[in-house]
């Protein structure tokens, strides 16, 4: 008795997570246990280098997660809760991040503060 593709698929299980994805997983989840533990993003943010570093984390962890996404889909097999593990808790701080530094840029570029302007009287 052969199988469908349809009833194939269906059966196939996610393989197993690589130590990419679980270092990767790991490093998406420090923004959020950072936050955690110094009372938001807020406290995170102002702190330029660690700002930075938590970013290119994220995004590094985002992108290999991303990566195995789409071999998973390619493989035609399920992926690992690994995966979207990672995707959801890399996803905010990345944004939080490009969301401030948007703000950041739009600050400078139309000179909102008192610094580029120079005295008004």
């Amino acid at each position: 008795m052969s199988e469908t593709p349809a009833t194939s698929t269906a059966t196939r299980e996610a393989s197993p997570p690589t130590l990419e994805l679980w270092i990767a997983l790991g490093l998406a989840a420090i923004p959020q246990i950072a936050a955690f533990l110094f009372n938001g993003y807020g406290h995170l943010i102002v702190i330029v280098p660690v700002a930075l570093t938590l970013t290119l984390a994220s995004v590094a962890a985002l992108i290999v997660a991303l990566l195995q996404l789409r071999a998973d889909r390619r493989a035609a097999r399920p992926s690992h809760t690994a995966v979207w593990a990672t995707i959801v808790l890399a996803a905010p701080w990345i944004a939080y991040a490009l969301y401030l530094g948007a703000i950041a840029l739009m600050v400078h570029v139309f000179c909102v503060n008192q610094v580029c302007r120079g005295p008004l009287g």
